[in-house]
């Protein structure tokens, strides 16, 4: 594989590696914004070089994204992790896994396999060499866990999630009635039947039954006390401060994220554009973070030539051309 990365726009570093799992050479460029343009000569390898290119980027990320999958949060965190785990646990993929990977593409069982052995791929460089690992990992005393394909399509089935919303509204209908809750709220341009399913104790709605699930969904929070050399903990009353702060600001967007957090696509026609050409836009609402949630790459193989974002644990790419 040669890996080329500019430092600055005017000159270029290469590098040759040898990764074990290649069928021919693949070529890496990445450019001055940071993006990798992956050029492959199979499709197994433009997605083995994919799954490579993004644990190389963002092993941390996919390390925790991991541990969220498989139900061992709790491991690394102790007890405060454990109802995180028997959500994730109880909601996990049971049923059959080519049939499901086959859902995604035609070529989906090999896709995604050959992603899956990209990333492990890498993790087997970082445990021959562990300066390869990032700091986060020597301050929590971890190493990376093996990827599955099991772990690809639980953070793909993570991105769905109304269920809160249906309970709420639920909960709405049980207290106020079907008609008082669609007069109160927008729902068109539809008009939706509201109505409690006979079979369904509005009374019991009130009870906290989405507990695991929602202790399941949530982002992990570190504390200084995760890290494990105590004299790189930092100033625990800052920490104290910045995490009142954080939940002081959820509580204050709380009531708006639930009520119009939502994906939208527009259109605009090529009369209305100075180009005369349409413009489509899509807005995905997806959190700010760091890193971020999105990872950007040109993959270009047999049948593909495409270039957007995605998420990092997913191949291919979720929004582009």
């Amino acid at each position: 594989m040669a890996l080329a990365s500019p430092p600055t726009v005017a000159a270029q570093e290469s590098t040759t590696l040898d990764v074990p799992g290649l069928d021919q050479p693949v070529e890496v460029l990445v450019d001055e914004w940071g993006i990798s343009h992956i050029y492959a000569e199979t499709e197994h390898d433009l997605f083995f070089a994919q799954g490579w290119n993004a644990a190389r980027d963002r092993l941390f990320q996919l390390e925790l994204w991991r541990r969220q999958a498989t139900g061992t949060v709790a491991e690394i965190l102790g007890e405060r992790e454990l109802e995180r785990d028997i959500g994730t646990r109880l909601f996990k993929f049971r049923r059959d896994l080519d049939q499901e990977l086959s859902h995604y593409h035609d070529n989906g069982i090999e896709i995604i396999n050959a992603y899956v052995d990209g990333i492990n791929a890498y993790i087997a460089q970082t445990e021959a060499d562990p300066s390869l690992l990032t700091p986060e990992f020597e301050l929590l005393g971890i190493t990376p866990g093996v990827w599955t394909p099991e772990v690809v399509i639980s953070r793909h089935q993570g991105l769905l999630g109304n269920i809160g919303a249906e309970l709420s509204t639920g909960r709405r209908v049980a207290a106020v009635g079907a008609e008082t809750v669609k007069a109160l709220a927008t729902y068109g341009p539809g008009d939706p039947d509201l109505e409690l399913d006979p079979s369904i104790d509005g009374m019991a709605l009130s009870e906290d039954i989405l507990g695991v699930y929602d202790a399941f969904r949530g982002g992990v929070r570190f504390r200084p006390e995760d890290i494990v050399v105590a004299s790189r903990r930092g100033d625990g009353d800052a920490f104290a401060m910045l995490e009142a702060a954080a939940a002081e600001a959820a509580r204050a967007v709380a009531y708006d994220v639930e009520q119009d957090i939502g994906s939208n696509n527009w259109v605009v026609d090529g009369s209305r554009s100075a180009s005369g050409y349409p413009m489509m836009a899509n807005d995905p609402h997806r959190s700010q973070s760091a890193p971020s949630l999105r990872y950007w790459v040109h993959l270009v193989g047999p049948g593909w030539n495409v270039i957007g974002g995605g998420e990092p644990s997913l191949p291919g790419v979720s929004i582009g051309h």
